[in-house]
């Protein structure tokens, strides 16, 4: 990510980093990865599947049709950016999305993605869910419940 988006970020939108706005965002975290997992193995046009499906975050909507369209990293990166600002979407959130946005778009392993995201993560909580996430099957489109986000949290399998 570019310094001066970075720093626009933030500067402009909540910060949040408190371990409960982390937890929110593992669902976002888990999608991020399928939807990664499916664009390399079948493609930039399995985003069709999401681009449309209310159940994912909006930002994160927006931007896999920015990358269907075939934008430019930097002007995804730009309109991501202003559409957090404009919503007042948190900053973590908004880190999550633009980063894991185009990485699908360059169709990076999902093991690159994943240190990548992970890494907007405190260090216990990125450990644990490095072991929980390694073995997790990304091909569910069910949200986590609480029992499995704690499994996640604790680096137990599900």
């Amino acid at each position: 990510m570019q310094t001066g988006i970075m720093l626009a970020l933030q500067a402009s939108l909540v910060k949040d980093y408190s371990k409960e706005n982390q937890l929110k965002q593992i669902d976002m975290l888990r999608m991020m990865l399928e939807i990664n997992q499916d664009a390399v193995v079948h493609g930039i046009s399995k985003l069709e599947d999401y681009q449309n499906d209310i159940t994912i975050f909006p930002m994160l909507c927006r931007g896999l049709k920015l990358v269907r369209n075939g934008m430019e990293p930097q002007v995804i990166e730009l309109i991501l950016l202003n559409t957090a600002l404009a919503n007042d979407v948190d900053l973590l959130e908004s880190l999550l999305v633009i980063d894991g946005v185009i990485s699908i778009q360059m169709l990076r392993s999902p093991d690159v993605t994943r240190e990548l995201l992970l890494s907007y993560f405190s260090f216990n909580l990125q450990d644990n869910l490095r072991k929980g996430l390694q073995d997790l099957k990304l091909n569910s489109s069910e949200p986590l419940d609480m029992k499995e986000i704690e499994k996640l949290i604790n680096g137990q399998s599900l």
